[in-house]
């Protein structure tokens, strides 16, 4: 799989809000030498670099604006989880402070994923270079031609991604009145009490500190967070909201996203012996892994 896709698929699960629903994903044109390419709830571009370890440089934009750039190289020993405090020179503006959090050998190569403000962006599409520094070394050293009109394309897909969550959002609320089954209640009064089951399965086999979001990672950041969702008649977690947050919106989502995706509960029955959406609440607790 190449580090573009492990990429996607690394902020699909630990960024993306579980609610959204997954984007058709659209082909966007190379430009002035970027991939440019889309996930579920980000858009993003990709350079490959000629000299030592053959260095890879991805950005995503997330729909909320902010940036997520994973810098990766073959012949780098960053270690995954592993903060390492990095400044960066893009241009003439340095962005200090940050944690970057290394990706270790979840990649074909090994680096580093690094958070930024909306700020970053500006300054990417304008300058002509970008320098890595860990301490006083100097990591890399990447041109930057063709970023800005690269990141113009990726606001096109940014701007579509946005369109497709407020139309997602309208239909849902659309029909948010309506039961899924309103005849569910009714299954009770009649039939064999004894073919009844609550819905089965444990939702702390679908989560774990793997999952961890790269930025809640990078801020150390860990709590509890309660959620609810409901498990519908094939046994899918769907719904999943928030009860009581951890005090970090990315370890909020990250909960919701992994239950969603993994969740596979042998579904609640009915005293008629038919399956029938259920509700129920969970708690994880984020520990920083060791």
């Amino acid at each position: 799989m190449s580090f573009r896709s492990c990429l996607a698929l690394a902020m699909t699960a630990l960024i993306v809000p579980s609610l959204s629903a997954p984007a058709a994903a659209r082909s966007w044109p190379t430009t002035a030498g970027w991939e440019v390419f889309e996930g579920d709830d980000f858009c993003g571009l990709a350079l490959d670099y000629e000299g030592k370890g053959e260095t890879r440089l991805t950005v995503a934009k997330m729909t909320d604006g902010s940036a997520a750039m994973a810098v990766t190289n073959y012949g780098w020993s960053a270690k995954k989880g592993e903060i390492y405090d990095l400044e960066f020179h893009v241009g003439t503006q340095a962005f200090r402070g940050g944690k970057s959090v290394g990706t270790g050998e979840s990649y074909e190569r090994r680096g580093f994923v690094t958070k930024f403000g909306a700020d970053f962006f500006p300054a990417f599409a304008s300058a002509s270079s970008l320098k890595v520094y860990k301490g006083d070394t100097l990591v890399d050293s990447l041109r930057l031609q063709g970023s800005g009109a690269a990141l113009r394309v990726v606001d096109q897909c940014v701007g579509n991604l946005r369109a497709v969550k407020a139309s997602q959002e309208r239909e849902r609320q659309r029909f948010a009145s309506i039961p899924d089954d309103p005849f569910a209640t009714g299954r009770h009064t009649a039939g064999d009490a004894s073919k009844a089951s609550p819905a089965r399965g444990n939702p702390a086999d679908w989560i774990s500190t793997d999952d961890y979001p790269a930025d809640a990672l990078a801020a150390e950041a860990e709590g509890n967070v309660r959620v609810k969702y409901t498990i519908n008649a094939s046994g899918r977690i769907e719904s999943c909201t928030i009860v009581a947050s951890s005090g970090n919106a990315s370890l909020d989502r990250a909960t919701c996203s992994a239950l969603t995706r993994r969740g596979r509960y042998t579904p609640a029955r009915g005293v008629d012996g038919s399956s029938m959406p259920a509700t129920t609440e969970f708690s994880f607790d984020w520990k920083m892994p060791k």
